[in-house]
């Protein structure tokens, strides 16, 4: 047998074999795990009351799908002028899956108290401005970012159907956008 042929054969025996223990050893925390119900209720003192409880939901539903689809050490765009490659740092999930522990006994209370505990948390953790996207610092200022900086938010602020972040055609471009469904 030739070495390039044997060489072959188990580097093609490498992908044949399912290595399942190293998949669950390489899996980060499972996100929100128990947490879902402590972070629907953070959701629905954060978000806007217009969203009304299916709108928070949903949002809510969108954070969590961002959370568990994140990809440390992915590269991220470098931006206009910017030549060097950046990458994404280490997934937010353990550190919100503490958070959202630390803020249970709070949000079982009611809305003015949780209010004040989450204002407490994010004063605690120097948060002062909401970040351009979430950053891992705080998973209240991270949620608020999610929704805040996105289409949705900027529709829901000027009442219309502008969709900021989705592709549109050059077609009626003219016109104004449609006003919101509610």
């Amino acid at each position: 047998m030739r070495r390039r042929t044997l060489l072959r054969w188990i580097a093609s025996l490498g992908s044949a074999v399912r290595l399942t223990g190293l998949r669950a050893w390489a899996q980060t925390a499972a996100f929100p795990g128990d947490q879902g119900p402590v972070l629907a209720a953070l959701a629905a003192i954060v978000l806007p009351s217009e969203l009304g409880p299916d709108g928070v939901r949903a949002v809510a539903q969108n954070f969590e799908r961002w959370v568990r689809d994140y990809r440390p050490g992915a590269e991220m765009d470098h931006g206009y002028g910017f030549t060097r490659l950046r990458n994404k740092p280490a997934s937010p999930a353990p550190a919100y899956l503490r958070q959202l522990e630390s803020l249970r006994p709070v949000l079982n209370g009611d809305a003015a108290s949780s209010r004040r505990a989450i204002e407490a948390a994010l004063e605690e953790a120097k948060i002062t401005d909401l970040p351009r996207s979430p950053d891992g610092r705080h998973i209240a200022a991270d949620l608020m970012a999610f929704y805040f900086r996105g289409s949705d938010a900027n529709d829901l602020c000027y009442r219309a159907a502008i969709g900021r972040d989705r592709c549109r055609s050059l077609a009626g471009s003219d016109n104004p956008p449609p006003e919101l469904k509610a």
